[in-house]
């Protein structure tokens, strides 16, 4: 058997362990359990966390067989808490220092014990907290319910997982170690109390893919835009795209045919207008008019063209 890491009295501990088994009791009562389910459950808050510890320490026994006067322990309190459950809820503040108490204890136990075993840091604290908390874990799976342990709520097993860590830092280094166990307790029981004064909370798990999606995908889009924007025709290359060639027909207030080409802006000389019947611009012009009315007359160029009709002025 290994030695604890801390010389606890026995009544200290003969008490933290009838606490643990009282809270598991009074959730058999609520959960409408006969008698024999109660003192099992007690049993199981009590000492399944110590049992635990020492199962997965291996080689070294079970304390709790080892000390059959704490399961004898656990059986009264069930058997309490099955006829006087009412009565015993007077107590609850007293109730509650003692399972702040007893995580306590239990984390430095656990630690201790792991820590004499010759495991390292990171296994010893796992173990602590599993002497500190696995009762309740163990009692929840017993009573088909999820683990309180693991959900949203007050700090709980954070706590004890913190007093395990400064407990074992202090004592593997030799940091202060002789006030080691008086710092895991004041640590334990500041955070439950501290969480129950200012409502300190553990939440649920928050989704930030959307956001770390957005911070990513920004900077690609605009590296993006910004290789488009250099692949565009600027300038000139944009003005002439697309101006060489025929233009469709145009029609305008009666006037129909296609516009002879536009001549690209390579091409020297001035452009200019071809008539559609091929003649010269101003055999076109001297040709005629189009009037409004649609009749196509012709005005000399010469001085003594008559006056035009006053429907035309």
């Amino acid at each position: 058997m290994l030695e604890v890491a801390l010389a606890i009295p026995y009544w200290l501990e003969l008490a933290a362990t009838i606490a643990g088994a009282i809270f598991g009791a009074l959730s058999a009562v609520r959960a409408k359990y006969d008698i024999f389910g109660v003192c099992c459950i007690a049993i199981v808050v009590g000492l399944a966390g110590g049992i635990t510890r020492d199962i997965l320490l291996q080689d070294y026994g079970i304390y709790a067989f080892q000390k059959p006067n704490l399961i004898l322990a656990c059986i009264a309190a069930g058997i309490v808490a099955f006829y006087f459950g009412k009565l015993m809820t007077y107590f609850d503040p007293f109730m509650d220092l003692l399972d702040n108490l007893s995580v306590a204890l239990w984390a430095i136990i656990g630690t201790g014990k792991a820590l004499s075993a010759g495991l390292d840091l990171v296994p010893a604290v796992i173990l602590g907290t599993i002497t500190a908390n696995g009762g309740g874990i163990v009692r929840d799976i017993c009573m088909n319910r999820e683990p309180e342990a693991f959900q949203a709520g007050t700090v709980y097993v954070s706590a004890a997982f913190i007093g395990a860590l400064a407990f074992a830092v202090m004592k593997q280094n030799h940091l202060l170690d002789q006030y080691a166990a008086i710092t895991c307790v004041v640590l334990v029981m500041g955070i439950r109390y501290a969480s129950l004064a200012f409502g300190w909370r553990t939440r649920p798990a928050r989704d930030y893919s959307d956001v770390v999606t957005q911070a990513v995908a920004q900077p690609v889009k605009r590296m993006a835009n910004r290789v488009r924007a250099r692949r565009r025709p600027t300038g000139f290359q944009a003005q002439t795209t697309g101006l060489t060639g025929p233009i469709p027909p145009v029609t305008a207030k009666g006037v129909t045919g296609s516009m002879p080409p536009i001549a690209s802006p390579s091409a020297t000389g001035s452009m200019a207008p071809i008539a559609s019947d091929g003649s010269s611009p101003d055999s076109a012009l001297g040709n005629g008019v189009t009037s409004t009315d649609g009749e196509n007359r012709c005005y000399p160029e010469s001085d003594d063209q008559p006056p035009r009709p006053e429907s035309e002025t």
